[in-house]
């Protein structure tokens, strides 16, 4: 099974979120405090590596991640197909090494529904609402 969080940690002093988890503050060196984030974030940059460094194969995908709270961290994945700026991606912790996966449009509904959660009514509501005006749109003749 997959986690749905990643470890992180906090500063208690400027609340700088930090994935992987570090001991200190990258900023001020103010002990660090143990913390969770979702792993899901937002592709920041990308690219492909041709003629990767030593000691990887080619092509090596890698992806500059920006996970909820502003952490960012670099990932693998297997491929950057379908991958732009802004895309919706699942990072995974495999021993210590994170990798990158794009999700689909299946996964970011589901994802969308179940942080709906108490906001579900509301968010179904709103979803009628919008069908029905696009289904009035039609039956007047609308585009």
């Amino acid at each position: 099974m997959i986690e749905s969080t990643l470890p992180a940690s906090i500063c208690p002093r400027c609340e700088r979120l930090v994935v992987p988890p570090a001991p200190r503050c990258p900023d001020h060196g103010t002990a660090m405090e143990l913390a969770s984030v979702p792993n899901t974030g937002e592709v920041v940059s990308f690219t492909t590596l041709f003629s990767p460094p030593e000691g990887f194969r080619s092509p090596l995908h890698i992806a500059l991640v920006e996970l909820e709270g502003g952490a960012r961290l670099f990932c693998h994945g297997e491929e950057t197909k379908g991958v732009k700026i802004g895309s919706r991606v699942s990072v995974e912790d495999v021993n210590s090494v994170y990798y990158f996966s794009n999700m689909g449009f299946a996964d970011r509904a589901r994802l969308f529904w179940r942080r709906a959660g108490a906001r579900g009514e509301k968010v179904a509501a709103i979803s009628k609402s919008l069908v029905q005006g696009l289904l009035k749109g039609r039956s007047s003749g609308q585009p």
